[in-house]
């Protein structure tokens, strides 16, 4: 793009970008800044360019561009299992129901904000060390060891997060309708009961839905259960 004689890249997929990039932006979201500098450091961040340098641009220009860089995160893409990075390749855990203890206590920690999701994507994947085929196994977690994963895709980054989203909303559905059944199994005294606890009404239970993910926000939600 041409902006005042002057040439930058500006991305337009999520994989042009990366993890570090957003989690820079990121910073600047939860400060609240006013949208003339947001999209100054819009252009610093993902095109970049020394934020000094952004006034020189024409001004329908910088509206453009930021427009074409809001436009990427409207994508919600897939989970990627694997990808090469300064050639390695990583691939994501391969069963999630066999994940250590301590390699959930770290994910359920490093997942809650933007500033340590690289370490949260260091936990989800590791260096494959065989694979055949569409199979691999990856390196033991060692919380000391994690990869750095600032310079990730931020499509995988998100794939993998929007992947637990959904995960964590499936479970959550099953649960619900599991315990909507159990309901129905109680007598007419246990019911009662329920309904004298619960404040009266219809016997109900009902779990809240999980906010569908902001890439416009500063944290994140993590699944409470894999």
């Amino acid at each position: 793009m041409n902006m005042n004689t002057q040439k930058i890249t500006v991305p337009n997929k999520l994989s042009e970008i990366t993890l570090g990039q957003y989690q820079k932006f990121s910073k600047v979201i939860s400060k609240d800044p006013d949208l003339d500098f947001l999209r100054k450091k819009t252009i610093e961040i993902f095109c970049g360019v020394n934020l000094s340098n952004v006034d020189q641009f024409k001004y329908t220009s910088i509206i453009e561009a930021t427009e074409v860089i809001n436009k990427m995160f409207d994508e919600k893409p897939k989970l990627i299992e694997s990808f090469e990075k300064d050639g390695t390749e990583f691939g994501f855990i391969p069963v999630l129901t066999d994940m250590s203890f301590g390699e959930f206590v770290d994910l359920d920690t490093l997942m809650n904000d933007w500033d340590t999701m690289d370490q949260a994507m260091g936990v989800l994947f590791r260096k494959i060390k065989m694979k055949h085929k569409d199979q691999y196994t990856i390196e033991d977690y060692d919380s000391d060891k994690r990869a750095e994963m600032k310079d990730m895709p931020l499509d995988i980054a998100l794939g993998a997060i929007f992947f637990l989203e959904n995960l964590r909303k499936e479970l959550l559905t099953h649960l619900e309708s599991y315990l909507q059944s159990k309901m129905k199994q109680l007598s007419p005294q246990m019911k009662k009961h329920y309904t004298k606890i619960s404040g009266g009404g219809q016997p109900s239970i009902s779990l809240q839905e999980p906010t569908s993910q902001n890439l416009k926000q500063s944290q994140i939600s993590i699944m409470d259960h894999v």
